[in-house]
């Protein structure tokens, strides 16, 4: 059975009020001969009970209830606003008038939309007619538009990592990270995957009490599903919940090779069905790639570069003026010396990166947005200056440097959001490391 809590406006009118009705049609709607009424009834398609219900607090369930408060957009067929009303309550319970033809209502969340978000995000669009003198029934039904990611750790893994980092590479351009700061149970995250994301890379890095170092990768796609069904999506898409179980693996020799890493995901197949499927271990794969953050030795670079990312930093604004700069700091080293130390910031702040923009046109070789070259940059060094921090910039062929992104915490303290600065150092010798710290300001 479908669980939709609705909301419905413009039920049937009581006798009484239908010759007010009537009377509207024949006076007001009527007097260009070219009108007719649509009511509205807006729903949230919410989780079946085959979903993680723990995956929602109560107060997260009681919100997505009142649809009462989602906005209301209605278009025409060309895509221009005609009517636009802040809440559903706002809409008049008996109706709008409107001029014959075909429209398209919208209703989401009340909510600013995010790539990451604390809770669900729903939205909905159905297209409608108008005809001459006749009254509409529009039924608008939103659905979530991110997906629930949870992560899982073993009793196992917690006694054995001291620290760890964990990334979800969704291939855009921001990636969602899970660390020890997290908790050992850390909040569900409610993440939008975007058009066409087939497969998602976690990589994983962990210290022992020993302080030595574990990293792994893992690929993950629906093609790996241990089931599979004719209408399947192939990508990740909104609605989905995706569940990571973290195990340590260890070699006969008592050694901690890796992660077990055992992933289910719960999609629908239509609005009344829904499917867990486990994607093993077994057929997870590893195809190889270099994308972790600080992944430690890498294919073809026989760890001539040595690129230490710190641990995602969240700050709120606040405590980004006051916050240890020292916990940004990203320190690398080349045996064959340093040639370019490429850095690149992408942020879910839409005012960010239009300062960024700003700063780029104005300042020649300060360009963060599409790349910013730090070895020998004095343009770079004579920007920051003239806002109060001193840096220093490494010459080509220096073998060791440490770039302060901590530096930058009191500006991204008046931008609240998530905030990824992009590492890219190459030696003399053409090798190549890339690595990426995320800073979050909340507000």
């Amino acid at each position: 059975m479908k669980l939709n809590k609705s909301f419905i406006i413009g039920l049937m009118a009581v006798a009484g009020l239908s010759s007010c009705v009537n009377e509207e049609f024949t006076t007001e709607g009527l007097k260009n001969g070219e009108e007719g009424r649509m009511t509205l009834d807006v729903s949230v398609l919410q989780p079946k009970t085959t979903r993680a219900s723990s995956d929602y607090t109560a107060e997260q369930l009681a919100e997505m209830n009142k649809v009462t408060n989602f906005p209301v957009t209605v278009y025409n067929s060309e895509g221009t606003v005609v009517k636009e009303y802040a809440s559903v309550s706002a809409f008049p319970l008996t109706g709008v008038m409107l001029p014959v033809g075909n429209y398209s209502v919208a209703a989401h969340s009340n909510l600013t939309f995010l790539k990451k978000m604390d809770q669900p995000y729903y939205e909905g669009t159905e297209p409608m007619e108008i005809k001459k003198g006749i009254t509409s029934d529009t039924k608008v039904v939103c659905k979530m538009k991110n997906s629930v990611i949870t992560v899982n750790y073993s009793p196992e893994f917690l006694s054995l990592f001291q620290t760890w980092n964990i990334t979800i590479d969704d291939g855009s351009e921001f990636v969602l990270s899970f660390d020890n700061t997290n908790g050992n149970e850390p909040n569900s995250v409610y993440w939008h995957f975007g058009e066409d994301v087939k497969k998602l890379t976690v990589n994983f890095r962990a210290t022992l009490a020993d302080g030595s170092t574990v990293t792994d990768r893992r690929v993950l796609d629906k093609s790996q599903a241990t089931e599979h069904y004719d209408n399947d999506i192939e990508a990740f898409t909104g609605g989905d919940v995706l569940v990571l179980n973290f195990d340590p693996t260890e070699a006969t020799t008592g050694e901690i090779t890796g992660i077990t890493l055992n992933a289910s995901v719960t999609f629908e197949l239509t609005s009344d069905e829904v499917v867990t499927v486990n994607l093993t271990d077994s057929s997870l794969k590893d195809d190889g790639g270099n994308d972790n953050p600080d992944p430690g030795p890498q294919p073809g670079t026989d760890d001539a570069i040595v690129l230490t990312m710190p641990a995602p930093v969240t700050l709120s604004a606040d405590e980004s003026a006051t916050a240890d700069p020292s916990s940004g700091d990203v320190s690398m080293s080349a045996e064959k010396g340093l040639k370019s130390v490429m850095v690149k910031v992408k942020s879910s702040s839409d005012e960010m990166m239009e300062q960024l923009v700003a700063v780029a046109n104005e300042n020649p070789g300060v360009d963060l947005v599409n790349g910013c070259e730090v070895v020998g940059n004095q343009n770079l060094v004579a920007f920051l200056g003239g806002l109060g921090k001193e840096i220093s910039v490494p010459a080509q062929g220096d073998k060791e440097y440490v770039f302060p992104v901590g530096q930058f915490y009191s500006f991204l303290g008046i931008l609240p959001g998530t905030h990824n600065f992009l590492m890219t150092v190459t030696d003399m010798d053409g090798n190549t490391k890339s690595g990426t710290i995320v800073v979050t300001i909340t507000e």
